[in-house]
């Protein structure tokens, strides 16, 4: 599995910024949905769809974002990883997709098959996030090589039934980030220097673009 996120054409076309458009429910849900038709045909599998789950999950993420957003331009970088991983929290919390059977076009051990619902969400999030960072800030989205590790899944799906917030974290982690594990979901808490991921260009190049 590749370590770079490339989202464009995993997304629908829109007039707006990326970071503007996800703040629309009418565009959040037709990703959403397309997203998870373009992941059907990669997988191998048919998913079950609640509708009435993407706006919920819509609405309590809009809400949690907005009442974190940082008012330092400098941390905005940071602040679309973040919001990203509260994206996941919310899918994984109140999950909208169910398979109807077996991811048939990956191997047994790749997390595809393993978790189907989760796969597709994380990977969901991370397209958004790559495309908005791509779009603000010229920098491209790589993702930990633990994204590939089955391990790993086992750990984030058992720890996420558990704890919800265990998702954020994740999230946070295959960022390249090192999440607060105590309190993933919030913004002022986090760990260390979240303005861009390790693989992105200098915290320089990044603030002189702002």
């Amino acid at each position: 599995m590749s370590d770079q996120i490339k989202p464009i054409a995993t997304l629908p076309p829109t007039n707006e910024p990326y970071r503007v458009a996800v703040r629309r429910l009418r565009w959040f849900k037709a990703a959403f949905l397309r997203f998870v038709e373009i992941q059907e045909d990669e997988l191998g599998c048919d998913f079950e769809i609640e509708e009435t789950k993407i706006a919920a999950v819509f609405v309590r993420w809009l809400e949690m974002i907005d009442r974190q957003r940082p008012s330092d331009k400098s941390e905005r970088p940071a602040f679309f990883a973040f919001a990203a991983s509260l994206m996941f929290r919310e899918l994984i919390a109140d999950m909208p997709i169910m398979a109807r059977g077996p991811a048939t076009k990956q191997d047994a051990d790749a997390p595809g098959a393993f978790w189907p619902e989760g796969y597709v969400c994380t990977m969901f999030c991370l397209s958004v996030h790559a495309a908005a960072m791509e779009q603000e800030f010229h920098l491209q989205t790589h993702v930990a090589p633990d994204i590939g590790n089955i391990r790993s899944w086992w750990s984030f799906r058992e720890n996420a039934l558990e704890n919800g917030g265990f998702a954020a974290g994740f999230l946070q982690k295959m960022l390249g980030y090192e999440p607060n594990w105590f309190m993933p979901a919030s913004f002022v808490s986090r760990i260390g220097d979240w303005m861009v991921s390790p693989e992105a260009t200098s915290k320089d190049e990044t603030l002189r673009r702002l």
